[in-house]
């Protein structure tokens, strides 16, 4: 089984940016993610206190399995989850925030690394604090 990624937002089915605890309260039949437009669902315990969508391999977009940095985290961020695994065997993986230069487009943002107008973070680096 691989496993990605928690995710604590997605689009509902009316294509709305939704929380993972509101979700809970109020479900829809279909969430995708906000970045790639895989579908996405809850775990089976997502009645837990801190809920979380996740993708599922079967449900991937081609930009998803390539791009989507819930599905392939950077090489760093990877590591570090398999280090913690040796301590806590159920730890996921979390999505580094930071803000990204894209060169391919040449646009700025922050958040995941994933330029939503490229569709890809292949072209984006961490920009510095100056």
């Amino acid at each position: 089984m691989t496993i990605y990624a928690k995710s604590f937002i997605a689009l509902d089915g009316n294509q709305r940016l939704t929380d993972a605890v509101t979700a809970q309260l109020s479900t829809y039949d279909r969430y995708t993610c906000h970045l790639c437009g895989s579908a996405l669902v809850f775990p089976p315990e997502w009645g837990t206190n801190r809920p979380w969508f996740e993708h599922i391999r079967e449900n991937l977009t081609e930009n998803g399995r390539h791009h989507c940095p819930y599905v392939r985290p950077e090489p760093k961020e990877a590591w570090r989850g398999r280090m913690l695994r040796r301590y806590v065997p159920d730890v996921l993986p979390l999505v580094r925030k930071a803000d990204w230069h894209c060169s391919e487009c040449d646009s700025d943002y922050h958040g995941e690394r994933y330029c939503l107008t490229c569709r890809t973070g292949d072209h984006s680096t961490e920009r510095c604090a100056e």
